[in-house]
């Protein structure tokens, strides 16, 4: 069985969509033996999803958890206690699956008993004709460029070796084996470290695709990137880095300039090939400020909405 978990939260005109990639059998290639659990805190977007299960006819296939406002981590955690499935696909509801993303992104757990997890790969839906736009582009295929240069060709996937990058918490598959704390902010890293702990590989399968509208402006940018980002120095206190080490660093993507510099199309994306730079840099600033020495951790009202993404 397999357990669907999407978190969302003010999302009353994404969610349906979320829902039918995955319930459509014929659009997702997933098994009739599924479950969906939705996990959102606002009535609107659970009032939303229910409405579209209901038109689905998914009956008891289809779960809703009313978080109370303690954000993503608490309700994903709670959600992992019902889920009953003994592999769970997490997701969010503001991003969609391409068709045949779910078959593809499970068969790597069902084929090799030595990979505990799989990611995909997400694709931005911001054009290239702005310049967050183009960051948006760069970071996701300077990430996909990295797994596949970093990871081992197991055919019809790639997998993890000695080698290590963690998952994308857009699109994840994963054996029922992981549990969080309520306040991580970094749950897909977290996860990943887990995974590889209890002696799992970690599956990359380039060809499920998840899309994904990022953020169109600097004050959202920062937001996200400085939480997503910005959670990988908090994994420290949890001892999750055991068997892999830090992942995430400015230096680390210094390693990609060449990457960044060559990206670009025209002198107008070489410009902001350039911009990245200190924009970067001033973030990874901003993060050791927040998080290293003002310990920031969750925020007050646990989940934190970056509206340009909607």
């Amino acid at each position: 069985m397999i357990s669907v978990i999407i978190n969302s939260w003010k999302e009353p005109k994404n969610i349906g969509k979320a829902i039918k990639c995955i319930a459509n059998p014929r659009y997702s290639g997933i098994s009739n033996d599924f479950e969906i659990i939705q996990v959102s805190p606002d009535q609107e977007t659970l009032s939303a999803g229910k409405a579209v299960a209901q038109g689905l006819g998914l009956g008891s296939k289809f779960i809703q958890i009313k978080d109370p406002l303690k954000g993503k981590p608490y309700a994903l955690k709670t959600a992992l206690s019902q889920a009953k499935g003994e592999i769970l696909i997490l997701t969010d509801g503001d991003v969609y699956f391409d068709k045949g993303a779910v078959k593809r992104l499970v068969f790597p757990l069902l084929k090799n008993p030595k990979v505990g997890a799989a990611t995909g790969r997400p694709i931005s839906l911001n054009g290239r004709n702005t310049m967050f736009g183009y960051f948006s582009q760069i970071l996701t295929d300077s990430a996909h460029h990295r797994r596949t240069n970093l990871l081992a060709n197991a055919g019809e996937y790639l997998i993890t070796t000695k080698n290590f990058f963690p998952m994308s918490g857009y699109i994840i598959a994963t054996r029922n084996i992981v549990d969080l704390p309520a306040d991580v902010l970094s749950d897909d890293a977290y996860i990943s470290y887990e995974i590889r702990n209890k002696g799992y590989q970690i599956a990359y399968v380039p060809d499920a695709l998840v899309y994904v509208k990022y953020p169109t402006n600097l004050k959202d940018y920062l937001r996200q990137k400085v939480r997503s980002i910005g959670g990988y120095t908090q994994l420290k206190k949890y001892g999750v880095m055991k068997k892999d080490y830090q992942s995430r660093s400015f230096w680390i993507e210094l390693q990609y300039a060449l990457f960044v510099l060559t990206y670009g199309r025209n002198l107008k994306e070489f410009i902001w090939s350039l911009v990245l730079f200190p924009l970067r840099l001033y973030t990874w600033i901003l993060i050791f400020y927040k998080r290293t020495l003002l310990k920031e951790g969750m925020p007050e009202q646990g989940w934190e909405r970056i509206e340009s993404t909607k």
